[in-house]
């Protein structure tokens, strides 16, 4: 019974004395290229130019409609049958 508990428990430590595996040097790459190609603009931060967008006043009335429209219900059928 004692040999039972001591051998997986010595091969577990043995286990982490192995070496790592070595990865090819491109291990990776899929997935960085991927996730930069997500990003619209990487170099945001070093743009020289200012935002050219619309004024602060008519901005805010805008996203007034924006935001209050969502609480408004769909107007339409409820349902596509009804039941009797």
């Amino acid at each position: 019974m004692k040999k039972l508990i001591i051998i997986p428990v010595a091969l577990l430590l043995l286990a982490g004395c192995s070496p790592t595996p070595e990865l090819d040097k491109e291990f990776g790459q899929a997935s960085r290229q991927s996730l930069e190609m997500q990003i619209a603009y990487p170099d945001y931060r070093y743009a020289d130019k200012i935002p050219e967008g619309i004024a602060g006043l008519t901005a805010e009335g805008i996203m007034e409609v924006y935001t209050t429209d969502f609480d408004k219900e769909p107007e339409g059928p409820k349902a596509i049958t009804t039941v009797k």
